[in-house]
């Protein structure tokens, strides 16, 4: 009997919880219909897709909110002195003001700006940025570092930080978002696709040891000659906007290539730093993007200044006796024999990428969807998070990645719109034809990361937690699979589309003599045609699994969803105490 009454007070609690739980969705509904009704709005195109909202609540509203709270604080509080639900009202307010208010700020922004775009029914893109008054350091004329207010745009956690509500009045907050684009979807079914007859190329084979080498490749100092372009320096980094110092830091990282530094795109950073010595000093200057998360700098010119410190170039091992033995093979001829053998037993998923590609190219060419010329920072970044993504689900090596990023933060502004572009379409196919991606996939597609990059599970899942990674993996498998879908309904046909046929024969000289700049052409699809090698057998080792594994992930990857401003951008130069070593 003692059972079938624990049994039934575990119901009657368990009906309690749901009740609450109804109780406090209501409530949710009842606040977010209240703001809706009292909010106003004011909206402003800012062209590329971008939009300023400034919303203002009532002061009722949060007096009502506010009163609300305390009456619910005077039920339930336990104050010593008074039994529960007897204390005065004022020491109630009085004795948790600072909890209310705090609660208060973040479901008035929060809930506002959701009330906002229900009311103005606008179908936003990620997350907002909130427009705040906060303190940045700066360099004075007597070289002291001083604090100054800015207006900055900021993520909505961080945003709270810098808000108060204030004591009367109504609270009036502005911040930016991005919208969807609207736009009608083209024929999907029977897509017309052409079926590529492919041949391995020793090119292919050249690429594929050369990604193997440079996983084994070490940065190696450079005492005579000038600067190359993708040398890794370390400099002295001095940054002014419009002649006022902002910033000074010491033996930083730069790499001689298109970056992004503070948020502000150097596509011509490389060419500046080409042939330059150590001891010397570069002076770049820019225009800072109109959308950049200080709102002071925007549209005004950025001055750098670089002072090289120490410059450091990649030198790739040799293809010799002792790589051979590391990677269980006796002989060039036999590496290039497994290599082959990996490439040519992967040929049925290379010409179904392929395939994917050619209904990739038809819905871009087919949607009649225009991306605006202003394109922001924060799509670009979702650009390149995706091209990050797929690039370390094809085991290319990370510094290749790294190279291939900067370079598309900075200037591959055509490229980042097609990528735009047809992640909209997608995206549209996607929920249309409800396309999700599962967990199990999303494990698999880990596990794949892991055994190409010579990594733990574990370790990729976590590295990829502490940005947007996941989200990006997810939409990438997600695109995957859209475009897969539409393969199996398409209209495929042979033919020799994509094919750029080579014999098969190994050209005289070609053993021995793999370039060292293979596989690290600036084009991520040509450096995407092989895979990483793998053989089995007793004696041989998978030349992938065997390669030494790169450094863990550098930077943080944006995402569509949860869009991480300036903050994911790789390499930003930060104060150092010591010098570094490579």
């Amino acid at each position: 009997m003692a059972d079938e009454e624990l049994a039934l007070e575990r119901d009657e609690q368990a009906e309690g919880h749901e009740g609450e739980a109804e109780e406090e969705l209501s409530e949710d509904a009842k606040l977010m219909a209240e703001l809706k009704e009292a909010v106003t709005v004011q909206r402003e195109d800012l062209g590329g897709l971008r939009m300023k909202l400034t919303v203002t609540v009532p002061r009722e509203t949060i007096e009502g909110r506010m009163s609300k709270e305390f009456a619910e604080l005077k039920r339930e509080a336990a104050i010593p002195g008074f039994r529960k639900g007897h204390a005065p009202i004022k020491l109630v307010e009085k004795r948790f003001a600072t909890d209310v208010g705090q609660q208060l700020k973040s479901q008035m922004l929060g809930s506002g700006y959701l009330a906002a775009v229900e009311k103005e029914e606008i179908k936003p893109l990620g997350d907002p940025l909130v427009w705040v008054k906060a303190k940045e350091e700066r360099i004075g004329e007597d070289g002291k570092p001083r604090n100054v207010e800015v207006d900055k745009l900021l993520p909505l956690d961080q945003a709270l930080e810098h808000v108060s509500l204030p004591k009367e009045g109504p609270l009036t907050f502005s911040c930016e978002l991005e919208v969807k684009p609207e736009f009608e979807l083209p024929k999907l079914d029977k897509i017309p696709v052409k079926r590529p007859k492919i041949v391995i190329r020793h090119t292919d084979i050249d690429e594929a040891i050369a990604r193997m080498r440079i996983r084994g490749a070490t940065f190696q100092p450079v005492e005579n000659g000038g600067v190359e372009l993708n040398d890794l320096l370390y400099v002295d980094l001095k940054l002014s906007i419009d002649g006022e110092q902002i910033t000074s830091e010491e033996n930083t990282d730069i790499a001689a290539r298109p970056m992004r530094i503070r948020g502000i795109p150097l596509p011509k950073l490389g060419e500046a730093l080409k042939g330059k010595k150590i001891g010397g000093t570069v002076e770049h200057e820019v225009t800072v993007p109109d959308d950049h998360e200080n709102n002071d700098f925007r549209g005004k010119k950025a001055q750098f200044e670089f002072a090289i410190r120490e410059i450091k170039r990649m030198v790739m091992p040799p293809i010799d006796a002792e790589f051979l033995e590391d990677a269980g093979f006796e002989s060039e001829a036999e590496l290039r024999k497994a290599v082959r053998e990996e490439l040519e037993s992967r040929l049925e998923r290379t010409i179904r990428e392929r395939m994917c590609a050619q209904i990739g190219e038809y819905l871009v060419e087919h949607t009649e969807l225009a991306i605006p010329a202003g394109l922001s920072q924060r799509q670009t970044d979702r650009s390149v998070a995706r091209r990050m993504i797929e690039m370390y689900r094809q085991g290319i090596p990370e510094a290749e990645i790294a190279r291939v990023t900067d370079e598309m933060h900075s200037k591959a502004r055509d490229q980042v719109v097609r990528d735009l572009k047809l992640h909209f379409v997608i995206e549209k196919i996607a929920e249309e034809r409800e396309i999700n991606i599962s967990e199990e996939e999303m494990n698999t597609a880990i596990a794949d990361i892991a055994r190409r990059s010579g990594k733990r599970f574990d370790r990729v899942r976590d590295e990829l937690s502490k940005g947007d990674g996941l989200t990006s993996l997810y939409l990438r498998i997600r695109d995957d699979k859209v475009l897969e879908y539409l393969l199996t309904v398409a209209d495929v046909t042979e033919g020799e589309a994509g094919v750029e046929a080579e014999t098969e024969e190994e050209p005289a000289g070609a053993r021995g003599k793999s370039p060292v700049g293979a596989g690290t052409s600036s084009k991520p699809k040509a450096a995407a045609k092989a895979a990483a090698p793998k053989t089995e057998g007793p004696k041989k080792k998978s030349p992938a699994a065997h390669a030494p594994s790169a450094k863990g992930f550098s930077g943080k990857v944006a995402s569509s969803r949860k869009p991480a401003a300036a903050k994911g951008e790789k390499r930003t130069p930060k104060k150092t105490a010591k010098k570094k070593k490579g």
